[in-house]
């Protein structure tokens, strides 16, 4: 697989990442779930959240994820 310059890689990713939050959404309004969604750019570090409830305790930090999800 070529390599992609990085804009056109940012450029996906944001789409991508787009299209995964509204499935999310998507999945929480229709099937009546609770959804939380973590998305970590490998490259950056970088994590993005998204929850289909109001919690005082989410999104986590950074550290906490870290801590609960080593893999990642």
């Amino acid at each position: 697989m070529a390599v992609k310059p990085p804009k056109r890689r940012s450029e996906r990713l944001s789409r991508r990442k787009s299209t995964l939050i509204n499935k999310a959404h998507e999945l929480a309004e229709f099937c009546d779930v609770d959804v939380a969604l973590i998305i970590r750019n490998r490259q950056t570090g970088r994590y993005f959240t998204y929850n289909s409830v109001d919690l005082e305790s989410w999104p986590p930090s950074k550290e906490q994820i870290v801590r609960q999800w080593p893999c990642l």
